[in-house]
């Protein structure tokens, strides 16, 4: 039963009829009403919101109520200003810099004339699902031959709105054909990308080109298959048991399979996974991937992409690697500064552009450091920058970006959070946010246990607790509805030993205190509180693997 000191916060939902906009306006005193009623809502929820990725520290943030009576729009490239003259592009500019001083890609002195390896960015008006659809797109098109913007294109075909993408040499047809490799525990937005822009999963190709010639075995690991090839990803270390982490072994043999037939490939890694907040390996990874780009030509290839010059010629690599950074992109490199500095013993690998292989990362700022609207960086190196498909006279500033109108908004609440907080204070608080969730996982491993030890219904087994190296998420078998809807738990089926398992877990950012995670653990401790026999999902279905 949920602790009786807690029942005073919980706040009625509001119903779509409270909302309804007919034919005549809401006087003042109406619509004032209305909206207290809403404000009511979102600080009963602020108060107790545990089981999703964002910091709701934003006290900050009110003072930036003045800026609501203008429409802020960087509409165009973030270094080139429009004609339009309500932005906020030297914050976005500043932003960008801060970025690029935790990821080590300088941006350019001249944006104009950028090197191949300075960083090239925006502020996204979306979250990283923006930032991740531009990173595929720019990828895409890097990989099947598409003139970049580095490039010098001839006659008619230099018109932005012609497409052009190289055509495939006689001796190898697949040159231009991109594969897109990512675990399974990959955010879902990428399997969006992939559909939107057309790019074939490896088990998409595997399975309709390759029937049973998957280079790794699948038997026993229990994911659906297609003609022999995983479907959802690359297989984590562990499966659904393990930290989350790609199986490296099984990503580099795929990738060499594929490679060795002369595809371009595309992988993605994640830096704070979507549940289990897991940390690839990104650098290790890519020391075992640099031989197989080198033994299949994927290094320095050269790509003929201008029908009315053949003899010209672009130099770039036959692979791109892309980081999905949307929590761990802004957090871990203070982890790794704290360790440096003595704060903390050990940090996550590094993931960003002293990689010689990584292409792009993106981030989500709602995340961390903390948002009061989606919003996010987008980040690559300027040498690989997609080309825009037109250049508005109207906006007079390149279309680079993903959108057409952009955020300025963001922008400036980015810059804000950023502008409160030094350097140490960030390096202090990533320590201490890592602190509590290492003490929120002891926490639920002791209760695990004093479960196990009464037998208490429906956790006889205990909940089977999961934390990773360096995760600010910690997961554990979902309690029943009532709980999950006062913590605003994220819930998750996960395959054990071929049956589905429920879980739900805690994502502890900047905002959670331990008395929290107390109130939360009083809550669990209570009898019955894993008991969702009156749950209407509680029936524990099969997987589909075993459909």
């Amino acid at each position: 039963m949920i602790t009786e000191h807690s029942d005073r916060h919980l706040t009625a939902r509001p119903a779509d009829d409270d909302y309804r906009l007919g034919s005549e306006a809401y006087t003042d005193e109406q619509r004032t009403a209305v909206l207290a009623k809403l404000e009511r809502y979102l600080g009963g929820q602020r108060e107790r919101l545990l089981g999703y990725q964002v910091n709701l520290s934003l006290d900050g943030h009110a003072a930036l109520g003045r800026f609501l009576g203008y429409h802020i729009n960087n509409i165009g490239d973030p270094f080139v200003d429009s004609n339009y003259s309500l932005h906020s592009r030297w914050l976005e500019r500043a932003v960008l810099e801060h970025y690029a001083r935790l990821w080590h890609a300088p941006l350019p002195a001249d944006p104009a004339s950028p090197g191949d390896t300075d960083g090239w960015g925006y502020v996204l008006s979306m979250g990283s699902t923006e930032g991740n659809l531009y990173a595929m797109w720019n990828a895409r098109d890097y990989l099947d031959g598409n003139a970049l913007v580095r490039d010098e294109v001839s006659g008619d075909a230099s018109c932005r709105t012609t497409y052009l993408r190289a055509q495939h040499s006689d001796d190898n047809p697949n040159a231009y054909m991109p594969v897109a490799f990512f675990s399974q525990e990959t955010h879902y937005s990428h399997i969006k990308a992939m559909r939107v822009l057309d790019i074939p999963t490896f088990y998409d190709l595997g399975g309709s080109l390759y029937p049973g010639e998957c280079p790794i075995d699948v038997a026993g690991t229990g994911m659906q298959t297609y003609n022999g090839w995983p479907l959802g990803g690359v297989p984590t270390t562990g499966g659904d048991e393990g930290p989350g982490t790609v199986d490296v072994d099984a990503l580099v043999a795929l990738v060499d399979f594929f490679a060795a037939k002369g595809h371009p490939v595309l992988v993605n890694f994640n830096i704070g996974s979507v549940f289990k907040g897991a940390y690839d390996d990104v650098q290790g990874a890519c020391e075992r991937l640099r031989p197989v780009f080198a033994r299949h030509g994927l290094v320095d290839r050269a790509v003929r992409f201008d029908p009315d010059d053949p003899t010209r010629v672009s130099i770039r690599n036959g692979y791109w690697i892309h980081v999905d950074g949307a929590l761990g992109g802004a957090y871990a490199p203070y982890l790794e500064k704290a360790r440096d500095s003595g704060l903390i013993e050990t940090a996550p690998p590094a993931f960003d552009f002293r990689i010689p292989e990584v292409s792009s990362i993106v981030t989500s700022g709602h995340k961390y450091p903390g948002a009061p609207v989606p919003t996010g960086i987008y980040m690559s190196r300027a040498g690989s920058k997609l080309r825009p498909p037109s250049d508005p006279a109207v906006v007079s500033s390149p279309d680079s970006t993903f959108a057409g109108s952009r955020s300025g908004f963001a922008s400036l609440a980015m810059w804000n959070h950023l502008a409160q907080f030094s350097e140490e204070q960030q390096v202090r608080q990533a320590a201490e946010v890592l602190r509590i969730a290492e003490y929120t996982a002891e926490r639920l491993r002791r209760l695990s246990e004093q479960l196990r030890e009464r037998g208490e219904p429906w956790a006889e087994d205990g909940i089977e607790v999961g934390h990773g190296d360096h995760a600010l998420s910690v997961w554990f078998q979902q309690p029943r509805a009532e709980i999950t809807q006062k913590y605003s738990l994220a819930c998750v089926p996960l395959n054990r030993g071929g049956i589905r398992h429920d879980y739900s877990h805690v994502y502890v950012m900047p905002h959670v205190t331990r008395e929290l995670i107390d109130e939360l653990l009083e809550d669990l401790a209570q009898p019955g509180a894993f008991d969702r026999s009156a749950d209407k999902d509680a029936q524990r279905p099969p997987l589909p693997h075993q459909r």
